[in-house]
């Protein structure tokens, strides 16, 4: 089957869970009722109308396969705001079969090693592992005794049992393997050879903490899941042993993250970093794209020792691409020196096209006291909304509301007040969106009709010397090019302004050139890069 069936056949699957969940959601609202459900399903003695369809095409599929899609449907059958909390989003069989090949390579030996995974719903890694383990001609007692997971869920927690159990041919008494815990609250003592896992993500509060260790890894106000995890992970690591993590990108590049990353290098190796390309087709509803860390716990880093990048796509292994140091500077994002994909670096940044880069100002839930809908003052400066803005187009003010437009007023001048022609980024992208950097030139009328305008504070707000510059970066930022390369500094939603300073991008001078020699507005920035690289090499040697 091609790789674009398969996609499709995913999508298919998901959309006749998705159908099957909202259906029996209201039935099913108990762990033990949604685990009496969905292991109905695993046994093939489900007799449920609604649950159909699903069932039809999960039973053509192989184990793994069928496994996680059974793992999935009880997670879309928890109440939505609890599946946010708990961010149970399981990993899909190909990425945790080529996650443990990796381990394999870097000598993780089934026949001996004990396993732990702490975010252990759906037993996506704690399955794939038990079956090497089998295949290596181990007992079942023996296989029980090194597997050990956590999970938050009750009856994911049981699930993940009976999933290993039927792979292993044999019933798993409840709590033997998976503990019905919250791993990040439990007093954890034990360390393992192995510690894997695909931890939840989004923000905790300082209150729900508790004695928590998190000021390693986070900054206050700033505290996520994944974070909490990741420091968990490495403490359950015996000196000597691996981890290997499926994490949101921004870990890599975030400027909030360098902690985070800071934290990793001074507690273990870092063998491998992984992109996983193609995020809609490999995970399930997941917001933010997928990278993979595989560490060696123990010494620090090296800074001079190579680290491997490395691709991984929704059905194909974890393919190693280059290998190269880790950038020295915590703040500084984990990227390869030359791209990872081959693509060309262009060794300029904002900078070199003298453009200024700022946050939106105005947080107008804070501040509604200054709003107007009439502009009776020339202090009344229209206001830009993020919802305004598309890529590429002119930027006009409009109401929040859609007639007329919003103003904030403004008792004195004001720096905020932009008064001069410029770009307005969204801050933030949702998952429908096709590209992570959206602009828009703000219309040149408006400027001259109101002397300036003020942007929100989900807004980034580009100035640069001329028009022409402004137009030469609308061009830029919106392609194709550019909005993969900042993708792989940043795998958050939220644009940050550190991170659009450091982009690299093509020198302004040979992109004019190009863009004046092609048509084709896309080709052109990549020749540009090219040559941009091409020139570098020269002044070099």
């Amino acid at each position: 089957m091609s790789a674009n069936n398969k996609i499709q056949d995913s999508r298919e699957i998901l959309s006749s869970a998705k159908k099957a969940a909202r259906t029996l959601q209201q039935s099913f609202t108990t762990p033990s009722k949604r685990l009496q459900l969905v292991r109905g399903l695993l046994e093939r003695k489900s007799r449920k109308k609604e649950l159909s369809e699903f069932q039809t095409r999960i039973k053509k599929l192989d184990t793994d396969a069928q496994h996680y899609w059974i793992g999935t449907l009880y997670t879309l059958l928890l109440p939505a705001k609890q599946r946010r909390e708990q961010a149970a989003y399981f990993t899909p069989p190909a990425l945790s079969r080529s996650i443990l090949a990796h381990l394999m390579t870097e000598g993780f030996n089934p026949q001996v090693h004990s396993v732990a995974d702490p975010a252990a719903g759906g037993a996506a890694f704690l399955s794939t592992i038990a079956a090497a383990m089998g295949d290596t001609q181990c007992s079942t007692n023996d296989i029980i005794r090194r597997l050990n997971g956590m999970e938050i869920d009750r009856g994911l927690a049981r699930l993940s049992e009976i999933l290993i159990g039927k792979r292993l041919g044999t019933e798993i008494p409840p709590g033997t393997i998976v503990a019905a815990i919250d791993s990040l609250k439990a007093d954890l003592n034990c360390r393992y050879d192995v510690v894997v896992a695909n931890p939840p993500y989004g923000r905790v509060s300082l209150k729900s903490l508790g004695k928590q260790k998190w000021r390693e890894v986070c900054h206050p106000g700033h505290i996520n899941k994944y974070a909490l995890f990741t420091e968990l992970c490495f403490r359950l690591t015996k000196p000597g042993g691996l981890t290997a993590l499926v994490l949101p990108s921004s870990f890599i590049g975030g400027p909030l993250y360098d902690r985070l990353r800071n934290f990793i290098r001074q507690h273990a190796e870092v063998l491998m970093l992984g992109s996983v390309f193609g995020r809609d087709d490999v995970f399930v509803d997941v917001t933010q794209d997928i990278s993979i860390l595989i560490a060696r716990r123990g010494k620090a880093h090296n800074p001079s020792q190579p680290v491997v990048f490395g691709l991984c796509t929704g059905d194909g292994p974890l393919k190693p691409i280059t290998a190269a140091p880790l950038a020295l500077c915590p703040s500084e994002p984990w990227v390869a020196p030359a791209h990872v994909s081959g693509r060309a670096l262009g060794g300029a940044t904002l900078a070199d096209y003298c453009a200024v880069v700022r946050s939106g100002y105005f947080v107008w839930n804070r501040e509604t006291h200054r709003m107007r809908r009439v502009r009776k003052r020339k202090l009344d400066i229209p206001l830009i909304w993020a919802e305004n803005i598309s890529a590429g187009k002119y930027c006009f003010p409009k109401a929040k509301k859609r007639r007329g437009l919003d103003y904030v007023s403004f008792d004195f001048e004001s720096s905020a007040i932009v008064r001069t022609n410029a770009l307005v980024i969204q801050r933030t992208t949702n998952n429908s969106q096709p590209r992570r950097l959206v602009a828009g030139r703000v219309a040149p009328h408006v400027i001259k009709k109101y002397g300036g305008f003020v942007s929100e504070n989900h807004t980034i707000v580009l100035t640069a010397a001329t028009s022409s510059d402004l137009i030469l970066l609308s061009k830029l930022l919106n392609s194709e090019a550019v909005d993969r390369r900042y993708r792989e500094l940043s795998g958050t939603a939220s644009i940050s302004v550190k991170l659009l300073r450091q982009l690299d991008l093509p020198d302004p001078h040979i992109l004019r050139e190009t863009l004046r020699a092609n048509r084709d507005t896309e080709k052109a920035i990549e020749d540009a890069y090219e040559q941009s690289m091409n020139i570098r090499g020269k002044a070099v040697a």
